[in-house]
């Protein structure tokens, strides 16, 4: 019975890595997503005539805003995750 119980740890913390990869790949392309739209909005903002340095400024703004958002969203997620374990 315990060579079962280490089996079943060992295929729970399997699993647990590999969703946490997961999570991870999935965190990075939203990253990505966000460099690239944080570049379209200093591109337009440019070709509309703003200024260089306050171009800058907004696409930095909504990068540091987006990924702000992102991480605690992923905080919460992961704080409901624990506390429902812990309820049962």
């Amino acid at each position: 019975m315990n060579d079962n119980t280490e089996s079943a740890d060992e295929i729970l913390a399997d699993i647990e890595a590999q969703m946490a990869v997961a999570k991870l790949e999935q965190r990075g392309l939203y990253a990505a997503a966000i460099a690239i739209l944080s570049g379209d909005i200093m591109k337009n903002a440019l070709a509309s005539g703003v200024p260089y340095n306050l171009a800058r400024e907004m696409a930095a703004d909504f990068w540091k805003a987006e990924m702000l958002a992102d991480t605690i969203a992923a905080l919460l997620r992961d704080s409901e995750l624990e506390e429902g374990d812990t309820e049962e």
